[in-house]
């Protein structure tokens, strides 16, 4: 029975991995939070690196957010594919976070779970990703979800 397991996992994951991205990279626009630009790139069949640069907390900070992704297929239809993982944010408070929190350094940890959809004969991708946010340096709330719609050009 064990043996039977471990072969169904390998043929699994090995189908998954293979299916898991239709595309290298991809660079667009996120709208939510943080909002701006986006660039996503895979560097294994499921394991994609994701930047955000741009507006965060109801455009109050800019800064950069970095997630490590694991992405897979749903088998719902083709090209959808779910994902999650890890990130952190860097950024700066504008003046008046500035001098309520007495720095303008913003520093903290992300998550982000989300669906991202692929389109066979355009491309591009359409992604909604949500996730909580902690703040380790200042900020009007240490915790907090984030989340944020992508449109990306696919190459």
């Amino acid at each position: 029975m064990r043996k039977l397991i471990v072969t169904l996992f390998i043929f699994i994951a090995t189908v998954a991995a293979t299916n898991a991205q239709n595309y290298k990279s991809a660079i667009g626009l996120r709208a939510g939070d943080p909002s701006g630009v986006t660039f996503k790139t895979f560097i294994k069949s499921t394991n994609a690196l994701e930047f955000v640069a741009g507006a965060g907390y109801y455009g109050h900070n800019l800064n950069i957010t970095g997630y490590y992704l694991w992405q897979y297929p749903t088998n719902w239809t083709p090209g959808l594919d779910w994902y999650a993982g890890p990130g952190a944010h860097l950024g700066f408070w504008n003046e008046y976070y500035q001098d309520k929190y007495s720095t303008n350094v913003i520093m903290g940890f992300d998550g982000i779970l989300g669906l991202e959809y692929t389109l066979d004969d355009i491309p591009l991708s359409f992604a909604l990703g949500v996730g909580p946010t902690l703040n380790l340096t200042s900020g009007p709330d240490w915790y907090y979800y984030n989340a944020g719609i992508s449109v990306r050009f696919v190459f």
